[in-house]
């Protein structure tokens, strides 16, 4: 009979500098599933998403620039500890012929580890959590383990949610698509969507298909909307609006959007920094973006350097979370993303609103700025209504 050593194979710890709320770990083997459809169906099952090639895990906390993440390698299932630890995930991944498993978030995070191509069964772990958001720090002290065994065909262990005491866990969000599996028959499927699984003959997916779409866009689909950030949210939310934008012209779909860059950014104080007024005034003019909105990057690292002192700083300062009343609780609507950084969802706004393309412009800048204002969205749709002349 076997014994798991209790050592494991190898091991090594990386720093993986973590934004959104959110990382994903690859072994290096392209995915068929694009990672906001794993970010989805994550938000729609907390804590974390799988397609086997590629895992999209979510943080309790928005944000941590010096994530600490050990990596063990052991010969088989290691020993059972999660009691030991506030989150688990654990699924399957296959690690391809480069032998490394990356590390990644959105913004600036990307770190690499060898590991040994196969088919692994992965075990991911965090704790240390402050509370769900805004963590009050950009190194808010939450550790993570990764381990990784050979695939031995036994299931994975279901999942493990940190329950925040006074709050408990975030709701999950309905998925904004229908994912059908096809039997052996080839007539009928297994849908699975936002009321669960079901078994249906294919003569009814259409039907059903349609009816998806209508919840999901809070009424029929509106075409030029589509495949746009947060044009179903917002069609749910405000019908209104979702409709006037789709019939605007271009030069009303700029206005729009550089309308919308103001508003996050004065919800979010930056109109007061020196270094952000010359390019709001660029904006307003149309003239070209100034330095660093010239690159996005660029004006991000100002932004986190300003706020939090340089990454590589041993003391990181603290600020507040700037959130609107009702955000410690429940979400108020899908924009209600809980205690957020608001400016670090505003700055994007600046160079979101000078999209080459109108609508693309108008769509990703509205949507950003609904999340900036969050649990006061509706106050930002009023003023919307207001200054467009919607009804």
């Amino acid at each position: 009979m076997s014994t798991v050593s209790r050592q494991p194979v190898s091991e090594e710890t990386v720093y993986l500098f973590m934004d959104y709320g959110q990382f994903r770990i690859d072994g290096g083997v392209e995915s068929p599933v694009e990672e906001i459809e794993l970010l989805d169906r994550a938000l729609a099952a907390h804590p974390f998403a799988s397609d086997g090639l590629a895992v999209v895990v979510l943080s309790p906390h928005q944000n941590n620039f010096h994530m600490p993440v050990t990596v063990q390698v052991w010969e088989e299932r290691p020993p059972d500890d999660r009691a030991e630890w506030q989150q688990v995930c654990e699924t399957r991944l296959r690690v391809g012929p480069e032998g490394i498993l990356c590390l990644s978030s959105p913004t600036d995070g990307a770190v690499d580890c060898p590991v040994s191509q196969g088919e692994y069964l992965i075990e991911i772990s965090g704790r240390g959590f402050i509370n769900y958001g805004w963590p009050g720090s950009t190194e808010p002290g939450d550790v993570w383990r990764i381990r990784l065994w050979p695939d031995d065909g036994s299931k994975p262990l279901p999942a493990l949610q940190w329950d925040m005491p006074g709050y408990g866990v975030p709701d999950n969000v309905p998925l904004s698509h229908v994912t059908a599996s096809i039997d052996d028959a080839q007539e009928w499927v297994v849908v699975v969507d936002d009321e669960g699984s079901r078994r249906l003959h294919i003569n009814e997916l259409p039907q059903q298909a349609a009816a998806f779409d209508r919840r999901r866009w809070g009424g029929e689909p509106i075409p030029r909307l589509e495949d746009h950030p947060g044009a179903e949210e917002l069609a749910r939310h405000d019908r209104a609006i979702a409709e006037a934008v789709a019939a605007m012209a271009d030069t009303e779909l700029r206005r729009l959007a550089r309308w919308a860059a103001n508003q996050a950014c004065t919800k979010a104080g930056l109109t007061d920094r020196p270094w952000v007024r010359p390019a709001l005034a660029a904006l307003r003019d149309g003239r070209p973006l100034p330095p660093p909105f010239d690159d996005v990057d660029s004006a991000m690292t100002r932004l986190h350097d300003e706020d939090f002192g340089p990454a590589d700083d041993e003391h990181v300062g603290t600020i507040e979370a700037t959130t609107g009343p009702g955000s410690a609780g429940a979400a108020t609507s899908s924009f209600d993303l809980g205690p957020i950084h608001r400016p670090s969802f505003a700055l994007p706004t600046i160079t979101d609103a000078n999209q080459p393309d109108a609508l693309d412009a108008a769509m990703t800048t509205l949507y950003a700025t609904a999340l900036v204002f969050g649990p006061e969205v509706d106050t930002l749709f009023a003023a919307v209504r207001t200054e467009f002349g919607i009804r």
